[in-house]
């Protein structure tokens, strides 16, 4: 059997300046070289710490079938998030994230896993797509 690796994530969003501002300030991801396609635009972006995998953010087709609706969406709380579709992230200064987090007013939910010593946090994009962070070397458990 052939040896996978990941290679990207792909979001749609009707917002692709938006969406890629909100990783990068966030998250901390980078803008990388991405096609021009003409008709619609995409952001390409990387964190510097995993430069094998990319966040494709492409915008939305109008004409395509309607998007699934997300927990966010719905207006699901991030308590919800985790038993829900949600992208992970580790870092090392888990406290600083997430003061940082709530410094902008992002609503937010926190747990620690039985272990006792993962924390982890979950919110949501400005597309409703969740996200969870973890302090840094935690499990992948979750």
């Amino acid at each position: 059997m052939a040896t996978l690796q990941l290679n990207h994530i792909a979001r749609e969003t009707s917002d692709v300046v938006r969406l890629a501002a909100f990783y990068e300030a966030v998250l901390g991801f980078e803008r990388i070289p991405s096609p021009t396609y003409s008709g619609f635009q995409v952001a390409w972006l990387r964190l510097p710490s995993s430069p094998d995998v990319a966040l494709h953010l492409i915008e939305r087709d109008p004409a395509a079938a309607p998007v699934a609706v997300g927990p966010g969406a719905e207006g699901a709380p991030p308590s919800q998030l985790p038993r829900r579709h949600h992208l992970a992230f580790s870092v090392a200064d888990y406290d600083g994230f997430v003061t940082g987090l709530k410094a902008r007013g992002t609503e937010v939910f926190e747990k620690t896993q039985p272990d006792g010593r993962t924390r982890q946090v979950f919110f949501f994009d400005p597309d409703g797509n969740g996200l969870e962070v973890t302090s840094a070397g935690a499990g992948n458990d979750k």
